[in-house]
């Protein structure tokens, strides 16, 4: 356990009082260093890139680390050329973690978090580790822009065009586009304040969901042409091995909202995308409707995530790891 890893940390939820301890943490620190998870999505780099805009816009020093570079599909963020995969500078006094619930996750980075002084922890997910001095999170919040947001506006923040199309991407990407059932009054009503501050919509939903390489069409016809069903097709899951990605010319981040494909068809319940991204290396994404909780699925695989998205990692091949998978899935349809 490090020293940040505190069982009697306090676990603030993002009301005022927490945008008020938020906002003194801050203004005490000279110099901050922010970062998200590994293979990064909308919500983690929003909030990190709209965390940096704040700080620069308040005169604080600040710099963005993680351990992947923005994917193709995110590299229209402003501010992601700021976004490095170590430190530029030593000497941060403090750290604001974003969109992760433990320090793992954080890869390469992790041991510059570890070290500092002090440590600022903001997420929505069901909290399993405990890092943190000030931990702010709120598991009902679809998105961990919506909890920067709420606190960004508590704190008095100017929100520029560009903040908030980094926040409102954040929001996009997490309710996928307001259509999970995860989508709550207060992030329309966010979305639509973001709107105001001259966030782009149409900026994002273009480079976000419209813009879909030649190679990664290719690959996703390898998808569907693998794809298999169980449990009368409530179940439905395909593999791409390390050679399709070759094949096609596509790489790991061609195969965003894959997975999303699967569970559009309408009899299944729980849908998963098993990606070979090396050779004995297995990355899994799982997907849900309704009650079905996946995060449970992938936790038996020391992954976690939500009930309805969640993913996990093999340290094996393809077939040993959709053996080991399909299992799991078809528990987890029979026990919901």
């Amino acid at each position: 356990m490090t020293s940040h890893q505190r069982e009697d940390a306090p676990l603030a939820s993002g009301g005022p009082d927490d945008a008020v301890e938020l906002d003194r943490t801050i203004r005490e620190a000279k110099s901050i260093l922010i970062g998200t998870h590994l293979n990064p999505d909308g919500d983690a780099l929003g909030c990190a890139l709209a965390m940096s805009l704040y700080l620069d816009s308040i005169n604080k020093e600040n710099e963005v680390v993680c351990h992947h570079a923005p994917p193709k599909n995110l590299e229209f963020l402003p501010g992601a050329e700021r976004i490095h995969q170590e430190p530029q500078r030593a000497g941060h006094d403090l750290a604001i973690m974003l969109d992760l619930e433990s320090l793992d996750r954080l890869g390469s980075v992790a041991p510059y978090f570890e070290s500092a002084p002090h440590l600022v922890l903001i997420d929505h997910h069901i909290p399993h580790h405990a890092p943190g001095d000030l931990r702010i999170v709120d598991t009902k919040a679809p998105a961990t822009a919506v909890i920067l947001t709420r606190l960004l506006l508590e704190m008095g923040a100017t929100l520029t065009p560009e903040m908030a199309t980094n926040l409102l991407t954040g929001i996009v990407t997490d309710t996928g586009s307001f259509r999970y059932r995860n989508t709550t009054p207060e992030a329309m009503h966010l979305a639509a304040r973001l709107l105001e501050e001259g966030g782009n919509l149409n900026l994002i939903s273009e480079e976000v969901y419209r813009s879909r390489p030649m190679a990664g069409m290719r690959l996703m016809g390898v998808m569907l042409s693998n794809l298999k069903t169980a449990c009368d097709d409530r179940l439905a899951w395909s593999v791409l091995h390390y050679d399709d990605f070759a094949k096609c010319g596509a790489t790991e981040e061609d195969t965003e909202e894959f997975v999303n494909e699967l569970l559009t068809i309408s009899t299944v319940q729980i849908a998963s995308l098993l990606r070979e991204s090396k050779p004995g290396k297995v990355r899994v994404s799982l997907r849900s409707r309704g009650k079905f909780d996946v995060a449970q699925v992938a936790r038996e695989f020391n992954g976690g995530g939500h009930i309805n998205a969640a993913g996990c990692s093999f340290e094996s091949t393809p077939e040993e790891a959709e053996a080991l998978l399909v299992e799991g899935m078809k528990a987890c349809l029979a026990s919901s």
